[in-house]
């Protein structure tokens, strides 16, 4: 993820972010506003898809669910590049705009996308790909199902399940907290595993 940051135009730095470690689609992405974003609260409010139709046209559109619609945190390391991309590339009103300052087509992300890709030897990486890089990585960190479902804006939790993954070294982990357990003699008095 960070060599396709480097490699990606600035503009476009903050979407490739989003996508990949907060879990949005690109068309949640592109029809996000301005005020959507929390900075001090370090939050992403997901309330519209942008829509683009064959024919060129686009309109916003609510999300498809109830569960669509949802408040994602920012990762703290994702953070500078949100607060960069609003002060630098931000339009008045969207946050992701073209150099026009029209609001940003889902393709000109995969475009950019497409040639950093290149860039770094990712070809068969795909834009949608990121989201679910970052919600492996999600569970990786000890999400429940239930906490995946909501992150990724999921009406049941049989998508969430696909990036239920087993992680190299998961396992290891798994035994000594079993063992933390054992020498506590009740789960309930382990102190609680702050996720970094």
């Amino acid at each position: 993820m960070a060599a396709l940051v480097d490699a990606i135009t600035p503009r476009y730095r903050a979407a490739v972010l989003l996508a990949a470690w907060c879990g949005l689609r690109r068309g949640e992405l592109v029809g996000l506003r301005v005020e959507d974003v929390d900075l001090s609260a370090a939050t992403v409010r997901v309330r519209r898809n942008r829509v683009e139709l064959d024919g060129g046209e686009a309109f916003d559109a609510d999300t498809k669910t109830d569960a669509g619609k949802r408040t994602v945190a920012v990762p703290p390391h994702v953070l500078p590049f949100l607060k960069e991309h609003v002060t630098d590339w931000a339009g008045q009103n969207r946050l992701f705009v073209g150099r026009t300052g029209a609001p940003m087509r889902g393709n000109s992300v995969s475009k950019a996308f497409g040639r950093a890709r290149a860039k770094v030897g990712m070809e068969h990486f795909t834009f949608h790909d990121m989201r679910h890089t970052g919600q492996t990585l999600a569970a990786a960190t000890g999400a429940t199902l239930k906490d995946l479902t909501k992150r990724m804006g999921h009406a049941s939790t049989v998508a969430a399940y696909r990036y239920m993954h087993a992680v190299d070294g998961r396992d290891t982990e798994i035994a000594t907290a079993l063992s933390e357990i054992a020498r506590h003699g009740s789960s309930a008095r382990l102190p609680r595993r702050i996720l970094t």
